[in-house]
C-alpha cells in the first residue's frame, strides 16, 4: 500500500476499499461546503460514491500511474490530494484536493502540496504542475498562491456546477522554478 509521512503529524495514503466508510463520514460532514465547489460532492453522495471514488482512484494508478491520496491529520482523516491528468508525453500533471473544515487554517494543504510537488517532479520527472481553482475559491487559491505558482489566467465558464458556469483560475509551476525555490528555501535556512 502507498503512504509516506509528510511530517510528524501528516501522512498521505492510498485508499483502499475498507476506507470508504470513514471516507463517506468524512465527505458528507463536509457536503454543504463541498458543494459549492467539488461537482462529485452530491446531494445524495453516499457510502456507494466513495467505493466508485476508490474503484476509479485504483484504476487510475494501475492504468496511467495517476492517483488520489487520503490525508491523515494525527490518523484521523482530514481530506484527499491528488493528481490527475497525467500526460507523461508532455511530462505534466494536475492537483486536485480538499480538505475537512475542522482542519483548515493549518497549513495542512500546502504542506501535502509540496510533497506531493516534491514526489512528481523528482521522481516521476515531470517538467509542469498546474492546480485549477473555482475563481471565487479564495481558500483553495492561497494554496498554490503560498507555494509560489505562476497565475496564468482565467478559464471562462470552464465546470459546469450547480446549475451554472464557473470560471476557473489557473496557476502552474515549473520544475525549474521549483527547483530554484528549494534551492533558495535550503540557502535562507
Amino acid at each position: 500500500m502507498l503512504s509516506f509521512n509528510v511530517d510528524e503529524h501528516i501522512t498521505l495514503e492510498l485508499p483502499q476499499m475498507h476506507h470508504a466508510e470513514e471516507i463517506t463520514k468524512v465527505v458528507v460532514a463536509n457536503k454543504e461546503r463541498l458543494q459549492k465547489w467539488m461537482p462529485w460532492a452530491t446531494v445524495n453522495y453516499d457510502l456507494r460514491a466513495s467505493r466508485a471514488f476508490i474503484r476509479r482512484n485504483l484504476n487510475g494508478l494501475a492504468d496511467v500511474g495517476s492517483f488520489g491520496l487520503l490525508i491523515r491529520y494525527d490518523g484521523e482523516m482530514a481530506g484527499t490530494i491528488g493528481f490527475h491528468e497525467l500526460d507523461r508525453v508532455n511530462r505534466s500533471a494536475h492537483i486536485g484536493y480538499w480538505i475537512s473544515k475542522d482542519f483548515e487554517g493549518r497549513g495542512i494543504m500546502t504542506r501535502c502540496c509540496r510533497a506531493l510537488i516534491d514526489h512528481l517532479f523528482d521522481d516521476l520527472d515531470l517538467n509542469r504542475i498546474q492546480i485549477n481553482c473555482d475563481v471565487e475559491n479564495a481558500r483553495s487559491r492561497a494554496v498554490p498562491e503560498r507555494l509560489g505558482f505562476e497565475s496564468e489566467g482565467v478559464l471562462r465558464q470552464a465546470e459546469w456546477l450547480n446549475g451554472s458556469f464557473h470560471d476557473w483560475a489557473i496557476y502552474s509551476v515549473l520544475r525549474q522554478d521549483w527547483t530554484r525555490k528549494r534551492s533558495n528555501e535550503r540557502t535562507s535556512a
